[in-house]
């Protein structure tokens, strides 16, 4: 007869043969819901670029808009488009070439344009260098005759502005008579000259003529307002010309959006071409200014990323109201597989976006679970009969391992998700400090002490689930080990067998805290230190609760039994 030693090699041989395969099988399936959620190109805090082609699909990009502009003669509109444009058309600039050497003046006005045209027929000092509307009203000859023009105006508000230039309290500009006036002459005279050709919209024209008339009753705070209103516009007439600049005026339809406008183009003139393609490709000024003034730096970059594709994408990006989703280092060392999953599921994404993000949540939850399974074939073995307390242990224990691998997975392709900083654009900073409230400056470190609460409860969120989990299997292992048709004695050694298992809670908590030290010193995340300590001291309450809620109840029952 074999030996009771053969039996039990035997039986574990049995056993080890049925683990593997399951533990494969969860395996497999594990990588296949992984992949799932992979090809699901959807985010929390961002855009796939994907997503932003299946929108482009038949929507007019920057090539196109450029060469309607072209054909209506408007060769000032069609500039900005070239400039965005990653590629070139040889045919596109040579219409340009054609439209100038036609209509000279179009290098100047940017197109179609009587009032502005009459002035340039006969200004004296043109320069092919500098074309933009507040340089070329700079020479005393251009702005006396600029002046002359627009004198002759039936329009009253014209003639309003114009008195503007008698006004001598200005805290940012020199008066118009001094030697430093020329600036602010141009400014209103440019003024003045969009007021002529129903360029300038209608809340802003009422703020404009009330400041003015104001102003030259003395009214100091009013006078203030009138300065500013003349400081955007000279900043948006330096880096634009006429038609370009009408084309901006005209869609700042607040006092807000033109100090935006100012504003963005004060700190990169680049920025006027951005936001005079999301005009023209059909999107709202107070859309973009909103989204521009929530996202930033990647704001401008996104925005400029949509227009490469089309006006559809502008449209889609501005609707999801988030940011290009930039990928992590790795993404580029992925499988192919991925890749051709995203492309099949885009339009997926782009047309469903809360079902896509629900079912990428699902796709990753399934992996975890099959992930859990690997461990509790391995771990705990195959039999899954028991009590009601062992099932609810199970499940709870494959529900908690879903959520831990759905957060790790999310935050691992999803870097942006632990980035609370608020922008650093959120604010106008053109000297325009009557249009900041007093109380801005503590409302914005409001928000950036609550973004930073956001991050830190995140990453407790994050620890205190996997310690939820090492809990758990320590419960399962108790429930395992109690449940066996074994004697006291026996009971007792395979729980001090176990005794690392118990204690694992320390360990990863230990390792939670030095891995967040290590990252917050690299500025990898952007958390407290609270955060990073917090993930020993889960450890510390979660194994104190399994030993002495658990463990040393049990224990002490065997002894008794034994005795």
């Amino acid at each position: 007869m074999p030996s009771k030693q053969a039996k039990a090699k035997r039986s574990i041989g049995q056993s080890w043969l049925i683990k593997l395969p399951l533990a494969g099988l969860n395996l497999l399936l594990a990588m296949l819901a992984l992949w799932l959620g992979m090809s699901i190109p959807s985010y929390f805090r961002s855009v796939s670029p994907l997503v932003l082609d299946a929108a482009a699909e038949g929507t007019p990009g920057l090539l196109d808009m450029a060469r309607d502009q072209l054909a209506a003669g408007r060769p000032g509109l069609a500039l900005p488009l070239l400039r965005l444009a990653d590629e070139t058309d040889p045919d596109l600039r040579k219409d340009l070439d054609e439209l100038y050497s036609q209509h000279p003046l179009y290098r100047w006005s940017g197109g179609p344009a009587p009032y502005y045209e009459q002035f340039l027929s006969h200004a004296a000092y043109l320069r092919d260098d500098e074309t933009a509307l507040i340089p070329t009203l700079l020479p005393a000859e251009h702005r006396a005759q600029m002046n002359a023009f627009l004198a002759e105006s039936p329009n009253r508000n014209v003639q309003i502005l114009l008195g503007t230039r008698e006004l001598t309290d200005w805290q940012r500009f020199y008066p118009v008579y001094s030697t430093s006036g020329q600036p602010l002459d141009a400014t209103i005279l440019a003024t003045a000259l969009l007021e002529q050709s129903g360029s300038i919209p209608d809340a802003v024209r009422r703020k404009l003529i009330e400041s003015a008339l104001a102003s030259s009753e003395g009214d100091l705070v009013q006078m203030a307002d009138l300065e500013s209103i003349y400081l955007a516009i000279l900043t948006i007439g330096r880096y634009t010309s006429w038609l370009p600049m009408q084309a901006l005026i005209e869609a700042c339809d607040s006092i807000q959006n033109l100090l935006f406008t100012a504003q963005s183009m004060q700190q990169e003139p680049g920025r006027a071409d951005v936001l005079f393609a999301s005009i023209l490709s059909g999107a709202d000024m107070d859309t973009v200014s909103a989204y521009l003034h929530l996202h930033g730096d990647r704001g401008w970059a996104s925005l400029g990323t949509a227009l490469s594709k089309g006006s559809g994408a502008v449209e889609a990006l501005l609707e999801f109201d988030k940011p290009v989703y930039l990928p992590p280092a790795f993404w580029g060392k992925l499988p192919s597989q991925v890749y051709t999953g995203q492309q099949n599921l885009k339009a997926f994404a782009e047309t469903y976006p809360t079902g896509a993000i629900v079912a990428r949540v699902l796709a990753f939850g399934l992996c975890g679970v099959f992930l859990v399974g690997i461990l509790r074939v391995l771990v705990l073995g195959v039999r899954t009969r028991g009590d009601n307390q062992r099932r609810f242990l199970v499940n709870l224990d494959s529900l908690v391992g879903s959520i831990l691998v759905t957060l790790l997975v999310w935050v691992l392709i999803e870097p942006g998700l632990l980035d609370f900083r608020p922008n650093e654009l959120g604010t106008l900073q053109l000297n325009l400090a009557q249009f900041m409230p007093d109380d801005s400056l503590s409302t914005l470190e409001n928000a950036t002490s609550t973004m930073l609460d956001q991050v830190t409860i995140l990453v407790l969120l994050l620890f205190f689930v996997a310690q939820l989990l090492v809990f758990i299997f320590g419960l399962l292992k108790i429930t395992e080990i109690k449940r066996q048709e074994l004697a006291p004695p026996t009971k007792l050694r395979l729980l001090e067998n176990e005794e690392l298992l118990f204690d694992l809670g320390l360990y990863v908590g230990l390792g939670g805290t030095v891995a967040s030290l290590i990252l917050v010193v690299l500025n990898i995340v952007d958390a407290s230190l609270m955060a990073a300590y917090a993930s020993t001291l889960f450890g510390i309450i979660f194994v104190a609760i399994l030993k002495i809620g658990f463990l040393r109840p049990f224990k002490r029952q065997l002894i008794l039994s034994n005795q």
